[in-house]
């Protein structure tokens, strides 16, 4: 069902030094058809909508967010289970969780929504999970999709705190999404809920930006055809590696994002060794296994599959040339730590510091359009010296180019086009919190 790679960026090993090597482990999703022959049927979902309705969702951000939620329960199929919440002092269930079969009750339910009083964060999240658990039958998964604009001020607001529950929470089976709307929301703490949830970090600069992260949602989850990846990495005797996404890591094994139809989930891992005479001829460098969940909950692997390079004189090794779609991820990866940089300096208003650093990595980009064009979007902001908005726009860009599913064909090329042409979910946007702009036919 899944396919496992590894694939080096030089294929050989360099004889008598010291070798620093990168490679990209790489896990395939099949295609519709494959899925379709395999009589898979795609379980119902299972999934509540947390919806800030504080005061400061007012007006057009309240008006939008309840669009953009009426837009999702009208994508979900009859069988699929649905649950909204509202909060702001407290939480309020508006639609217990239920099957959606006549949608209109749900609707009605979120247009209803009027907003007042604080950001009751937490409690609003557990609410939606408590739904999400009471409707999900044994072992089926569950996603929370949590929205909020502000800064949780109400209840537990440690963001440490709730990203352990999150991540508790997530080793039930009940993923979480976050959607930031506007310049006010806390970033770390979204992105931190996510990415301890296992779900999604999305954002919207302004209220009419908002559809677009649902619709992606949307896509992404009617897509999944596995879950709960957990990658187990084994390196070869006297091989130091490390994987340079910043994933999170759970009992030795690497939690790399659910895998939807089209897409790969992937993870660059640098290895480190000495190469001698001494060295076999099919030294083993790394084995990877993966582990993982299908739609219907039975655990299965894909792998094992080994690394093994021949070892070449200096001359030899230095006329192999580089994998581009490897040294491309690298390229991202690189921009993603240099965007961090950027954002902290941003923060201590350090602006000569951050253009330096854009600049830098323009310079270092190569022929990875999508990353140019990103950092294009960082340098507009920058010139305003805008600090909410560049700390917003460089933090979710720099998590996306560590943990983006990627299209099955990625490559180095970019264009509004061909980008307009894929699942939102496999999209390159090259600015995160606006709305992707078809380009005209």
């Amino acid at each position: 069902m899944i396919n496992l790679t590894i694939t080096p960026q030089r294929a050989a090993r360099l004889e008598g030094h010291d070798n620093e090597l990168y490679a990209l482990v790489r896990a395939d999703a099949p295609s519709d058809e494959l899925i379709a022959s395999q009589g898979e049927e795609r379980p119902p979902l299972n999934l509540s909508i947390v919806i800030d309705r504080s005061g400061s969702m007012s007006g057009q951000p309240l008006t939008e967010a309840k669009r953009a939620a009426a837009f999702l329960v009208e994508g979900l199929r009859p069988i699929d289970r649905v649950a909204i919440v509202a909060y702001a002092d407290n939480a309020e269930v508006l639609v217990a969780g239920r099957q959606i079969e006549s949608g209109a009750g749900i609707i009605g339910a979120i247009h209803a929504i009027q907003p007042a009083g604080n950001t009751a964060l937490h409690e609003g999240w557990v609410t939606g999970v408590e739904e999400v658990a009471r409707m999900r039958g044994q072992d089926q998964p569950g996603r929370v999709l949590l929205l909020s604009d502000g800064r949780a001020n109400r209840g537990e607001c440690n963001p440490r705190v709730l990203a352990e529950d999150a991540a508790r929470i997530a080793g039930t089976g009940i993923s979480t999404t976050t959607c930031g709307l506007g310049a006010h929301f806390d970033e770390f703490l979204m992105l931190e809920i996510a990415r301890a949830g296992q779900g999604s970090a999305y954002y919207g600069e302004r209220a009419e930006d908002l559809i677009d992260p649902f619709r992606e949602e949307l896509e992404l989850i009617s897509s999944l055809v596995a879950r709960r990846l957990r990658l187990s990495l084994a390196p070869g005797d006297g091989v130091d590696f490390k994987v340079l996404n910043g994933y999170r890591e759970v009992d030795g094994s690497v939690l790399l994002p659910d895998l939807a139809t089209g897409g790969e989930a992937w993870a660059m891992v640098r290895l480190r060794f000495v190469e001698n005479s001494d060295s076999p001829e099919d030294r083993l460098l790394l084995r990877a296994t993966l582990e993982f969940e299908t739609l219907q909950g039975e655990t299965q692997k894909a792998g094992p599959t080994s690394l093994r390079l021949p070892r070449l004189p200096a001359g030899a090794f230095a006329a192999i040339q580089a994998d581009e779609t490897v040294a491309s991820r690298r390229y991202e990866l690189r921009a993603a730590d240099i965007q961090d940089r950027a954002r902290l300096a941003a923060r201590a208003r350090r602006w000569e510091e951050v253009d330096w650093l854009i600049t830098k990595a323009k310079r270092e980009a190569g022929e990875n359009r999508w990353v140019a064009e990103s950092l294009e979007t960082l340098e507009r902001i920058a010139r305003r010296r805008d600090i909410e908005g560049f700390s917003k726009e460089s933090m979710f860009a720099a998590q996306k180019m560590r943990s983006r599913l990627a299209a099955s064909d990625d490559s180095t090329s970019w264009s509004a086009s061909q980008e307009a042409a894929r699942p939102a979910y496999l999209r390159k946007k090259p600015t995160q919190g606006r709305r992707f702009d078809r380009p005209e036919e």
